[in-house]
């Protein structure tokens, strides 16, 4: 009897170390923070989130972020999603770093939907997190999944096509300028650029340049510093160009893109 009395004390011991007070209604709070995510009501998200939340993303590279850039993290799924669902494998107890429950939500499970530019179906899997400060509300909130995979998977890419017409035997010295350390490669190491390519055409004695970019946003940052900043155009490449400035030719703004 003494000794099922010992198992039974040391039981409830167990169980109330490994409980929180808070964590029932917490999860509660995260739930509803993704269900209304779902609905796309983000003013009542935000009045479940703190204004000191800190965010920090999968994004390669990236630093933790406060509440303005969460607000615009989250506009820019709900209006670029259409029937956003998360469906849980599991909603679990977070702890602090010695291991004890804190009242902290962790949850693994599968975002999809459907990407209103591209038609592309989304389907996620990544594990989240949510800390709450002593109002309830989540004041940290983070993520784990293969962002750089879903962006190429569904989203739109902003495509930039350049031709420029060479003068008569300038064709080879304009590839050996657009090469140079202050050519091609300073604009593929510009931020968002995701890649950049050149051929050269003997025939039309022309070159042909198409490039990829995160967003357009991040090509008109770079178009701006290239024409107006930096002197690369007008120093090293517009005295080899036929016509001058009428011989360089981008097409931007392009529209109704698809991929096989």
């Amino acid at each position: 009897m003494k000794k099922l009395l010992l198992i039974f004390s040391a039981t409830l011991v167990l169980v109330g170390c490994n409980t929180n007070p808070d964590y029932a209604k917490n999860l509660e709070t995260a739930k509803k923070l993704f269900e209304l995510h779902e609905e796309e009501n983000i003013d009542a998200q935000l009045e479940l989130v703190s204004k000191d939340i800190e965010v920090n993303t999968s994004m390669y590279g990236s630093e933790p972020f406060g509440y303005e850039q969460y607000v615009t993290m989250l506009k820019g799924y709900q209006e670029g999603f259409d029937n956003i669902k998360y469906t849980a494998q599991n909603w679990l107890p977070g702890t602090n770093e010695t291991g004890q429950l804190d009242g902290s939500v962790r949850t693994y499970g599968t975002w999809t939907g459907t990407n209103v530019v591209t038609g592309k179906e989304l389907n996620l899997k990544g594990y989240w997190y949510m800390n709450f400060d002593d109002e309830g509300k989540v004041i940290a909130q983070g993520d784990f999944f293969d962002y750089g995979g879903m962006y190429n998977a569904v989203y739109p890419k902003a495509k930039i096509f350049a031709k420029i017409a060479a003068k008569k035997g300038m064709g080879k010295k304009m590839v050996e300028v657009l090469n140079s350390e202050n050519g091609l490669p300073a604009t593929r190491a510009y931020e968002g650029c995701n890649y950049v390519q050149m051929v050269y055409n003997e025939e039309s004695n022309s070159i042909w340049i198409t490039s990829e970019w995160e967003t357009n946003d991040h090509y008109m940052r770079y178009r701006d510093w290239r024409f107006n900043e930096d002197d690369f155009l007008s120093k090293n490449l517009l005295p080899l160009m036929l016509g001058g400035e009428k011989g360089l030719t981008i097409a931007h703004t392009n529209s109704n893109y698809s991929a096989y």
